[in-house]
């Protein structure tokens, strides 16, 4: 089943935290999540927003661009990605 089919293991919302609050969060969700676990973010910030993709490219981590329930923009990070889907190294 594709990640975003799949509900989110973690919920992280970031308001308007800045980046350097964010990365220490998701760095420490990922590495406590089993592989393949899924991370949502929430985010009002736009430098979370431009800094999550090359965190997660640096990492191996496939990340979508989601609409979150509340209809705000947030992400789906797939902390197994790299492991679980070899095809989209």
């Amino acid at each position: 089943m594709p990640a975003e089919d799949r509900p989110a293991t973690v919920v992280v919302d970031a308001g308007g935290e800045p980046w350097s609050r964010v990365a220490a969060v998701l760095t420490e969700r990922a590495r406590q999540l089993p592989a393949g676990g899924l991370i949502d973010l929430v985010t009002d910030d736009p430098g979370v927003r431009a800094a999550v993709t090359d965190w997660c490219a640096r990492r191996g981590y496939p990340v979508w661009e989601v609409t979150t329930l509340d209809g705000g923009p947030g992400f789906r990070i797939d902390t197994g990605g790299a492991r679980t889907y070899p095809e989209q190294r």
